[in-house]
Parts: structure tokens; C-alpha cells; sequence
């Protein structure tokens, strides 16, 4: 049951703001680790994780065999291709442009959210989501010159496939969490994208053994555990937190909002310059995220 009235908003916003971390994390030690192995090793992480928060809690499961095989179906889409999808977007043409091409889930989900469930946003929240989606976008045209990798079709392509497939699983889960723990939903969804890859690199590429590559070095092992913890265990939970207590097309808008995150994150940790531009763009995309959040509630 909801907890406050901002809940579903504040988890989809939080977990934006710990992925602009996590991102950056895959980007830098990611590097020469296959797509695949970095999503089943991050995966296979946060299961752990959820495996010793079972210790302490008990869950609530779904209570029927169609919530079961949408949460399954929303993993693996979301996590196994749709995650699977971003990394090989990211090693192709770089972080900034793969997350222009994320601005597209926001709209994607809603569009999903009405036509299959009925589900309409206010107008406060479409000015929100509008403003957010078209700031965003110019945000990473202005920042554009720090990837110094070409534009491609294989990225472009992994990229829309990796927004639709965001959008699919933010509006499948706001169907299928209604009554269902946020711990076990993460669980349903995480464990058959874990099982799909492990099946396709061992009946069809036939390549386990490239899993050494991440466990070989181990300052690697450290920074990408920890960003498997942060940007998959606690990113999927709030996620999944804000997907059950917001609207698909807002929740998604929410968490597509890591292009904002980062910029703060560039500035104070390593040194990158904020221009004038860059600071009243980002101002328009934080209007567009209070529109959103605030909106509906208090205009």
C-alpha cells in the first residue's frame, strides 16, 4: 500500500539519479566485456542480493498464474534483450548518444499504458513529460562532444530497441506489482532473464567461459560489483517502486531523467565544467520533472 503520495515519483527519481553513477561505471570498466556477460554478471549480482534481503523479510507473491508470466515476461524483455540491447548500444556509439535515444521510453510507455490498459495522464503531467523528453534531448545534443565514438546503425538500432523494451517493461509492471511485494516482483523479473541468458551463451554461442573476463582483474571486479549493487539491485527495486505507484509514462519519464543526474555527478567528481547553457537547460528539464511529480497534486 502506498506509504505517501509521492512514493511511486520520488523511487522513479532516485533511481535516475543512482544509474547517472552506475552508467558511468559500466562505461569505464565495462570495456572488453561482452554485452552479454556484463548484463548476466550484473543480473547474478543483484539475485544475490535479493536471495540475503529474503532472509529478513517475507514477501508477498503474486496470487495467480498470469501475474507470474508478466512479471517473467517483463524481465526478459527489460533485463535480458532490452539491457542486453544498451550495452552494445554503449560500446557503439558511447553513453551520450544512446541516452538521446532513451528520451523515446517516456513516450513509448505512455502510448503502451493507454492503448492496453486505458491509462491516461492529466494534462500537467504531458506538459511535464513533454518538457522533460525535449530538454533532455537538447541537454545531450549540447554535450554531444565528449563521445568520440560514430553514429551507427548497430547502435542506433540497439538503442530503440532498447528504449521500446524499457517502455514495455515500466508499463507491464504498472499492471502486475498492484498487490504484489516490490522485492518479489524484482525477483520474478531478474531470475528468467538470469535463465534466457545463461541458456542462449551456452546452446547457442557456446561462450561461459568468456564470464573469466570479469573476474580476471580484479579492480574491475570491485567497480563493476558495485555498480551492479547500486544501478541493478537498488535501480530495479525503486524502479519497480515507482512503476506500482505512478503512471508507466511518468514513472518512465522519471527514470529516463539520468542524463540530468550526470551532470552534477561530471561536475563535482571529476572536474567538468557546467556552462551557462548546459545550467539553464538542465533548469527546463527539472521544471518538466516538478510538473510531473507536483502537477497533478498541488496545481
Amino acid at each position: 500500500m502506498e506509504q505517501w503520495p509521492l512514493l511511486g515519483e520520488s523511487a522513479a527519481l532516485l533511481a535516475a539519479m543512482i544509474w547517472a553513477v552506475s552508467m558511468s561505471m559500466y562505461t569505464r570498466f565495462g570495456q572488453g566485456v561482452s554485452p552479454r556477460h556484463l548484463n548476466l554478471f550484473k543480473n547474478c549480482l543483484a539475485l544475490v542480493c535479493l536471495g540475503v534481503v529474503s532472509l529478513f523479510a517475507r514477501w508477498q507473491w503474486p496470487g495467480d498464474t498470469r501475474t507470474y508470466l508478466v512479471l517473467a515476461s517483463s524481465g526478459l524483455v527489460g533485463l535480458a534483450l532490452g539491457d542486453t540491447l544498451l550495452f552494445v548500444s554503449l560500446k557503439s556509439m558511447g553513453v551520450q548518444r544512446t541516452s538521446v535515444f532513451q528520451c523515446l521510453a517516456p513516450p513509448f510507455a505512455a502510448l503502451m499504458a493507454w492503448v492496453f490498459f486505458g491509462e491516461v495522464l492529466v494534462l500537467w503531467e504531458w506538459l511535464g513529460l513533454i518538457l522533460t523528453v525535449v530538454f533532455l534531448a537538447l541537454i545531450l545534443k549540447a554535450r554531444s562532444g565528449s563521445d568520440h565514438l560514430p553514429l551507427t546503425s548497430l547502435g542506433i538500432l540497439s538503442a530503440l530497441g532498447a528504449a521500446l523494451c524499457q517502455a514495455f517493461a515500466m508499463t507491464s509492471l504498472r499492471w502486475s506489482l498492484q498487490g504484489v511485494d516490490v522485492w518479489a516482483g524484482t525477483f520474478l523479473r531478474i531470475s528468467p532473464s538470469i535463465l534466457a541468458l545463461l541458456l542462449y551463451a551456452s546452446f547457442i554461442r557456446r561462450d561461459l567461459g568468456e564470464l573469466k573476463a570479469v573476474v580476471i582483474p580484479r579492480s574491475r571486479v570491485f567497480f563493476l560489483s558495485a555498480a551492479a549493487f547500486i544501478g541493478t539491485f537498488l535501480g530495479l527495486v525503486l524502479m519497480s517502486t515507482g512503476a506500482k505507484y505512478s503512471k508507466a509514462g511518468v514513472a518512465t519519464a522519471l527514470s529516463s531523467t539520468t542524463p540530468i543526474w550526470i551532470l552534477p555527478v561530471a561536475h563535482f567528481m571529476l572536474g567538468e565544467k557546467l556552462s551557462v547553457k548546459l545550467l539553464l537547460l538542465t533548469f527546463g528539464a527539472v521544471l518538466g520533472v516538478a510538473l510531473m511529480i507536483l502537477g497533478p497534486h498541488f496545481l
